[in-house]
């Protein structure tokens, strides 16, 4: 058996291993679990951008608290010298508008941070319950995929013999092939599925064109590795 009769075998076994996954991976159980498990990653990607959203609210929560801290002090200070001047004699009528003027700011600046702290805060806990809701859903997916999942594994089970099979067959073809043949053959790979076709008279087993007289007497030789000019596929001639 020739370099390339190898190759073509190892082709028919690559195939029907494509064959036996892809009908695996079609039943409705595998597509359920598909399904299910994008919706997990999703609903994950939700609850992360939540989590992050709310580590970042809740900074700004903090940080205004500080704030909020800052001013009541400030106001404690100022009300405190008012009420010092409002018993002092010598404390002029300026003095004390200036205060009640610092003082009215800063009740400003106190209340209009208030609501700000108070909308803050509302909203951090309707995210926090969207986060908890999602979850929910997530917990629900997360049951769903690991009941269907163990069926998938089940029928799983039924097809790993014939996989093992064609698996080991793969590997034993392999070792007879050479190295630079096999690369060649990959190459040609990404562009067909079948990269190698047996050239039967004088047409491509590949696209079914035919071919020159001249292509297929380079093909009988045996001495490169010859391509079909339509389809791009490798052609041997089957022993």
């Amino acid at each position: 058996m020739s370099q390339l009769d190898k190759l073509w075998e190892y082709q028919q076994a690559e195939l029907e291993l494509a064959k036996l996954n892809k009908e695996m991976h079609s039943s409705p159980n595998y597509q359920k679990r598909s399904k299910l498990q994008k919706v997990l990653r999703e609903q994950m990607d939700v609850i992360n951008g939540f989590e992050t959203e709310l580590e970042t609210r809740s900074a700004q929560l903090a940080s205004m608290q500080t704030q909020l801290e800052n001013l009541l002090h400030d106001y404690d200070l100022e009300k405190s010298e008012l009420d010092v001047m409002e018993t002092d004699e010598e404390a002029t009528p300026e003095e004390l508008t200036e205060s009640k003027k610092a003082i009215e700011k800063l009740v400003g600046r106190i209340n209009a941070l208030s609501r700000e702290l108070n909308a803050l805060v509302e909203s951090c806990d309707k995210l926090a319950e969207s986060i908890n809701t999602t979850y929910a859903k997530a917990g629900k997916a997360k049951r769903d995929f690991d009941a269907v999942r163990t069926v998938c594994d089940e029928e799983k089970e039924g097809f790993a013999p014939k996989i093992d099979e064609l698996s080991k067959k793969l590997d034993a073809i392999r070792s007879d092939i050479p190295d630079e043949l096999f690369e060649t053959y990959s190459t040609f790979k990404k562009n067909h599925s079948a990269p190698i076709a047996p050239l039967s008279n004088g047409r491509c087993g590949g696209c079914h064109m035919a071919l020159p007289a001249v292509v297929e007497k380079r093909v009988q030789a045996g001495n490169t590795i010859v391509r079909c000019e339509n389809c791009g596929r490798i052609l041997f001639c089957r022993q």
